[in-house]
């Protein structure tokens, strides 16, 4: 089974962020912004975040809110969700990246949600709090 958890990096300093991101030991780091091309400081930007972390960055563009409202509107939810499935089948630990600091005010909380009721055998719970 798959760990799935989230992490945002708004109000974070970049160095708070990637240790936090650190400790959650992702195997991969999904970003799910419609538009990771644009961020502040340009620290979380596509090209900045796949320089640091290589191989353990992609990005599912189909998973970014078009509206940047809740409930979200995917840009390709379906489509989307399959390509987490093919890296679910893949890795162990999972986090979804979006700018948003709370889960609760993302939309990433909701493809996270989404995606475990689809597959509930794929995906487990972290002890984390």
């Amino acid at each position: 089974m798959t760990i799935i958890e989230t992490i945002g990096y708004g109000g974070k300093k970049p160095d708070d962020f990637f240790n936090e991101l650190e400790s959650l030991n992702p195997d991969i780091v999904v970003d799910v912004r419609e538009n990771p091309y644009s961020a502040y400081l340009g620290v979380y930007t596509h090209p900045q975040l796949k320089k640091r972390l290589g191989s353990r960055y992609t990005w599912i563009k189909e998973l970014g809110n078009k509206t940047r409202k809740m409930p979200p509107t995917l840009v390709d939810e379906e489509a989307g969700l399959e390509k987490l499935k093919t890296l679910v089948e893949k890795h162990q630990r999972i986090v979804l990246l979006c700018a948003e600091k709370h889960e609760s005010d993302c939309h990433r909380g909701y493809v996270k949600k989404q995606f475990t009721q689809m597959y509930p055998d794929l995906v487990g719970f972290s002890d984390s709090p």
